[in-house]
């Protein structure tokens, strides 16, 4: 009898030209914007298709758990956290509470660069540029949550942090390939005790939280 071995997949074989081009909708993508002053450009970039909803502040973080994009003032909000840092420490908060959403801050005037260090990866937008720029920032925001890549990349770093071996994130990414190109994307069972049955449970716990937040972006 002859035995097929399954193709051990890595990220790279997500380079293709069809995926590369495949870009998301819009409308696909919530996305909240926090900032206690009128932000000029909300209509024109609702009418440009984006699903957009303004908060004057954020109460606590659950109120975003629902939104994969997050764009926030620097100053004037995170008043309920009575920090210093305003909407930086905000982010930072949300950063850790869900590290796979997408975030961006912006502020019309000049900041203690001391608040960098809340920020890691975090794109920094200006407040006075115009409305296609603010298309081409947001576009960028949805690919980070919408590229299966990108998403993998974020998951591989956290469990980098949490010490998991190298062995059991090549099994991983496997599987997250393999999910990916060839079962729809359909994140629910991952990763599956069937094939990563040396993964410990606390890790694999983990990954699990993680993917939550992702079954409905990918793709």
């Amino acid at each position: 009898m002859k035995w097929f071995q399954h193709k051990r997949y890595t990220i790279k074989d997500l380079n293709t030209p069809s995926r590369k081009i495949r870009s998301a909708s819009r409308g696909r993508f919530k996305i909240a914007i926090i900032d206690d002053e009128e932000f000029v450009f909300l209509e024109e970039l609702r009418k440009s298709g984006f699903d957009i909803t303004k908060y004057d502040d954020a109460l606590d973080l659950q109120m975003l758990d629902s939104y994969p994009i997050i764009i926030c003032d620097i100053k004037g909000v995170g008043r309920d956290f009575k920090s210093p840092m305003g909407g930086a420490f905000l982010i930072r908060e949300l950063k850790k509470k869900y590290p796979l959403k997408a975030y961006a801050t912006y502020t019309g005037s000049t900041y203690d660069i001391s608040i960098n260090n809340y920020l890691e990866g975090v794109s920094i937008i200006k407040k006075d540029i115009e409305i296609d720029d603010w298309c081409v920032e947001i576009d960028g925001l949805i690919r980070k949550i919408s590229d299966p890549k990108e998403v993998w990349l974020k998951i591989r770093d956290i469990l980098l942090k949490e010490e998991v071996d190298l062995i059991s994130l090549a099994d991983l990414e496997d599987e997250y390939v393999d999910i990916i190109l060839n079962k729809n994307g359909d994140f629910h069972n991952f990763p599956s005790v069937k094939k990563n049955n040396s993964i410990n449970p606390d890790i694999r716990a983990i990954v699990q939280s993680l993917v939550a937040g992702i079954i409905l972006n990918v793709l």
